[in-house]
């Protein structure tokens, strides 16, 4: 008898973290309606056509994927009080200082893309062209460990983005993993994007938490 009502208490368990995985995700989404409405009214396929409006639509990602973190790290912890309230505590904590990252970041990627056409289609510069491409990729690639120092510290965003740029040149293992799991998000969005799109966030931001838990520990221990 007690072995059962062990059992449907693990059950409840799972099914309990299962859900507010799916909510965190529609959180997620709801709070990124200026990216779904581009890809609804203007497609996908323009956007390097459109990319100063996509990277417009993209700057409430930065809040939001702060808040995904936030969320995920206290359900590791064992601390979350409920889906609604992690996410919109994640959120709004210091939302103006996330969107002024996420804002930065849209402009740095605006600039160096402009750069690379720049120099591989109006004027043929080859290493140019390759230093631009480098330099956006890396913005793009320092994306988990800059929204991931902003859900946990009060960091000014100048501090946020050097933060980010240390932890991906010095911890190029984890900065693999953090490239590899959105990788692998995407492919699966490819395979099967009805299921996958209701937990894509959730699954991203939990795997990201629990392979810099370390990085983030050793952080707080030598401050």
């Amino acid at each position: 008898m007690f072995g059962e009502i062990f059992n449907i208490e693990k059950i409840l368990n799972v099914c309990d973290k299962i859900l507010y995985f799916l909510k965190i995700n529609l959180l997620f989404l709801g709070s990124n309606l200026s990216v779904l409405l581009f890809f609804l009214f203007v497609g996908i396929s323009q956007v390097r056509t459109c990319l100063p409006l996509f990277l417009l639509c993209m700057v409430p990602a930065g809040p939001a994927l702060s808040a995904v973190f936030f969320s995920m790290n206290r359900m590791l912890r064992g601390l979350d009080c409920g889906a609604w309230k992690d996410y919109k505590t994640g959120y709004l904590d210091c939302w103006g200082r996330k969107a002024g990252a996420a804002a930065i970041q849209m402009l740095l990627l605006w600039i160096f893309w402009t750069n690379v056409e720049f120099f591989s289609i109006e004027i043929s510069i080859l290493p140019l062209t390759i230093l631009f491409v480098l330099l956006f990729a890396a913005v793009i690639i320092m994306t988990p460990s800059l929204y991931l120092l902003a859900s946990r510290y009060e960091m000014k965003i100048k501090d946020l983005f050097r933060g980010a740029l240390t932890l991906c040149i010095t911890r190029p293992v984890i900065t693999l993993g953090n490239t590899a799991m959105l990788a692998v998000i995407l492919m699966l969005l490819e395979i099967k994007a009805g299921t996958v799109v209701l937990f894509m966030a959730s699954i991203y931001g939990f795997a990201v938490v629990f392979m810099n838990q370390g990085v983030l520990r050793a952080i707080e221990e030598s401050h």
